[in-house]
């Protein structure tokens, strides 16, 4: 298996990320705005179950106190409209900035890594008949903190601009990435991931 990106031994592991596809190692160095992020989703599923919402009309007729006076300034709503009920979480996301540079050999410090990047987030369709190969999972590990086994990459973007050598490959690039955990954690879980 290749080992591609920038391996940098002056620079320490707590600063790269190593990403594990199907077909090679990815090393970049974490790069300024790279992020956490565990979003619980809640919502107020009883927000408009109201005895105002059944008779909408009039109950916004008697709220604006056109009946003479009846009602004016009061809502039909309660506290318990507003109550919060969990309905999952989604999966771990990351957005990793990543640096490539090269010392050495631009293609595998840099445009090989970048190829690999972009392979983890494609299919493998057939022409015609189903069957083709969805994305591959990958496995993280961000500085040797952060270590998730099952991910998948949902975005890969980089400037096209940035110097190029003599051979055609870039000599530098800068690539965030987007990677989610396969599947939602558990509280249980999120200790393992801190290394």
């Amino acid at each position: 298996m290749a080992t591609v990106g920038t391996n940098d031994p002056t620079i320490s592991d707590h600063l790269k990320a190593f990403i594990q596809t199907p077909d090679a190692l990815i090393v970049g160095i974490i790069g300024e705005g790279s992020s956490r992020e565990l979003t619980a989703l809640w919502e107020s599923p009883f927000e408009n179950d109201t005895p105002g919402s059944m008779f909408s009309k009039v109950g916004g007729i008697l709220q604006a106190g056109h009946v003479g006076g009846l009602g004016e300034g009061q809502t039909s709503k309660s506290t318990l409209n507003t109550t919060q009920v969990w309905s999952g979480t989604t999966p771990h996301n990351f957005n990793l900035v990543l640096e490539f540079y090269a010392t050495s050999d631009a293609y595998s410090q840099v445009q090989a890594a970048i190829i690999e990047l972009e392979k983890a987030v494609a299919p493998e369709m057939n022409e015609v008949t189903p069957g083709g190969r969805i994305p591959p999972q990958v496995s993280l590990n961000a500085g040797r903190q952060i270590i998730w086994p099952h991910c998948v990459i949902t975005n890969v973007s980089r400037p096209l601009d940035g110097p190029i050598g003599r051979d055609g490959y870039p000599l530098e690039g800068s690539v965030t990435i987007q990677l989610q955990t396969f599947n939602t954690v558990n509280q249980s879980d999120i200790p393992a991931t801190f290394g």
